[in-house]
């Protein structure tokens, strides 16, 4: 025991620099395969803004009308179609019996 003792007092200049070194590599080791914590941090706000923007988005979509409610207008706008067609028609007919009484009027003053 007081070899080992011995051993490090003589040389413990060098044993200290292998120990940097070792450290020094080790630390330079897991520096490029892990993340830092900044890094790491950095990605964390990322991905809570994202995730933010991701809520707000579902809430629109889902507020948007869904294809049934598209079905089931383009169904109403037909039937409001084929109704303005059959006022169009029964108005026409109105118009030309005015047009016909308002003329038979104009020539029965003449006369």
């Amino acid at each position: 025991m007081l070899e080992i003792i011995s051993f490090i007092q003589k040389n413990w200049s060098i044993i200290a620099t292998l120990f940097g070194v070792i450290g020094t590599l080790f630390w330079l080791k897991m520096d490029s395969k892990y993340a830092k914590k900044a890094d790491v941090y950095a990605l964390q706000d990322g991905i809570e803004k994202n995730d933010e923007r991701l809520t707000k988005m579902e809430l629109k979509v889902d507020a948007l009308p869904t294809a049934k409610d598209f079905a089931s207008l383009e169904k109403l706008m037909t039937k409001i179609e084929g109704e303005t067609k059959a006022t169009n028609a029964t108005l026409n007919a109105i118009s030309r019996q005015t047009g016909l009484l308002l003329e038979d009027k104009v020539l029965n003053r003449k006369e």
